[in-house]
């Protein structure tokens, strides 16, 4: 008997049109490999689809390949991810597994305060599977901590219990540590452990945890996994076979894309010169039909990071035919303009403190981006840019609406030419 594990798919993260053809293209191909293999079922550990509600799009492609394997009468398992989790069931997770494309693994609370989980019995194996969902905002621990651990480690037959956080115990450099629990917290003496949340393929057993395996992601799902895939990272799922116990765990690698990686390091040096290093690298590698990722890190000695002119680059890598082109400059900065570290009892008030404490740093001639104005105009566009799409509203209609609210703040008349 078999089955395949799934995690971190990420269906709709990719925003270029390019790259999400390529992303579906890529999960599609997952599909076809699984189906190949004639599992009996399926685990797919959290993050499905990159936010709980993807568009339309991604929405119907996930039916056209789900569909497939429902044809085959072969059952999914899922859980929620970090990404795709619903509080009130408002997911599309929930929606397919209404359609019957899904079987989501649920839990109850008792009246104690406990957490217990319901096993689910796969009708052709016998297999019993459960497991915890991942939650938004570090949450994941205080369920886990509140788990009914007796009944699932006392549970009998072969099982798998489905999770999606990381283990402290397992730390890579792929995610950030504030996202990982320590080993204890899982329930003991499963078969199997089908993990989520860590996006490289992993494997570890240790006492009274034997198999413990994330899959990891298979195109991306956070900015760091890109990089991880210029550098040579394997992506793919993960193919189990089984008895009355584990016989054999393998990592089935799915091609990805070809990769161009230019790193420079900025630290120490003048933006003019970093400007050029950067013309210099692009002109010396082959990035046509590949995925170049231009990553720049370091404080720059003179010149604003402004003065480097990315928008000029990009152009000219653009111009090589690549299949996009993304830049990295996250983690650079200058020292004629740092942000301050601030502090604040709530959100708000951290959000308030740093734009005080920065705004002044700004060379501006309107006065209401200066001072006071200047903070309350800067939360009011914070505000208005966070805002998310509405129910059944178009792509275009959402910019456009938040369009005219920002000028609205900033008093600027869009009929102006």
């Amino acid at each position: 008997m078999k089955f395949a594990h799934l995690a971190d798919t990420h269906l709709g993260r990719q925003r270029d049109k390019k790259l999400r053809e390529i992303e579906k293209r890529i999960f599609q191909n997952t599909v076809d490999e699984i189906l190949k293999r004639d599992v009996n079922f399926i685990l797919i550990a959290g993050d499905f689809f990159d936010v709980n509600i993807p568009d339309m799009e991604i929405q119907q492609f996930a039916f056209e390949q789900l569909k497939k394997i429902k044809d085959r009468d072969i059952p999914i398992y899922v859980i929620y991810g970090s990404h795709d989790f619903s509080p009130v069931s408002k997911s599309a997770i929930d929606l397919l597994n209404s359609a019957g494309f899904f079987t989501k693994i649920t839990y109850t609370d008792d009246e104690e305060g406990k957490i217990k989980l319901n096993f689910f019995t796969d009708p052709k194996t016998n297999v019993k599977i459960t497991g915890l969902p991942g939650l938004k905002a570090g949450k994941d621990i205080t369920y886990y901590e509140q788990l009914d651990r007796e009944s699932l480690e006392s549970e009998t037959d072969f099982k798998i219990f489905m999770f999606h956080g990381g283990i402290n115990e397992m730390i890579t450099d792929s995610m950030p540590e504030a996202d990982f629990m320590p080993l204890s917290l899982l329930p003991k003496n499963f078969d199997y452990y089908a993990g989520g949340h860590m996006h490289k393929f992993s494997k570890r057993s240790y006492p009274d945890y034997t198999n413990i395996v994330y899959p990891g992601t298979l195109f991306s799902g956070w900015p760091g996994d890109f990089k991880d895939n210029a550098n040579g990272q394997k992506r793919g799922f993960v193919l189990v076979e089984f008895n009355k116990k584990i016989e054999k765990v393998e990592f089935i690698e799915v091609p990805n894309i070809d990769y161009a990686l230019i790193e420079i390091d900025a630290k120490n040096k003048k933006a003019t010169s970093v400007d050029a290093e950067i013309r210099t690298e692009i002109k010396e590698i082959d990035v046509k039909e590949k995925l170049v990722i231009l990553n720049i890190d370091g404080e720059l000695s003179e010149g604003k990071t402004t003065d480097i002119d990315f928008l000029q680059i990009k152009d000219e890598l653009s111009k090589e035919k690549p299949i996009a082109v993304l830049i990295n400059r996250n983690k650079l900065t200058s020292r004629e303009y740092s942000i301050t570290t601030t502090k604040g009892s709530n959100k708000a008030e951290v959000e308030t403190n740093i734009f005080k404490e920065n705004i002044g740093q700004l060379a501006l001639e309107e006065k209401k981006l200066l001072n006071e104005a200047g903070v309350t105009t800067a939360k009011n566009l914070l505000t208005k840019l966070g805002q998310p799409k509405l129910d059944n509203e178009k792509n275009s209609e959402y910019e456009k609406r938040i369009d005219e609210e920002v000028f609205e703040i900033l008093e600027i008349d869009i009929n102006d030419s």
